[in-house]
């Protein structure tokens, strides 16, 4: 069964794709979420979130959320809900 929730690009990433928010329907992985991403934005988006496409690694520059709360807090990334919210942030820097 799909679901269907939002991503939104913040900073460098939103300017590079031309859009701030996607509504996504998919079968409920977060991996599943950003394939059917890039079948909207183009499979190079998939180069911005993993750093190896195949294995499904995330790049660790990269601060992806959900609801909130950072995936690299979450020992295991639940399948995601009618609803949720999933930010994806670039490398921030500044001083």
């Amino acid at each position: 069964m799909d679901v269907k929730c939002t991503l939104e690009l913040f900073a460098t990433l939103r300017e590079k794709y031309g859009v701030r928010k996607l509504d996504i329907e998919f079968s409920g992985t977060l991996h599943d979420l950003f394939e059917k991403a890039s079948e909207k934005l183009g499979s190079e988006f998939l180069e911005d979130v993993y750093s190896n496409v195949e294995r499904r690694i995330f790049r660790d520059d990269r601060i992806i959320t959900i609801n909130g709360r950072n995936i690299k807090d979450i020992k295991k990334i639940p399948d995601l809900k009618d609803g949720d919210n999933i930010a994806l942030f670039p490398p921030i820097a500044g001083g």
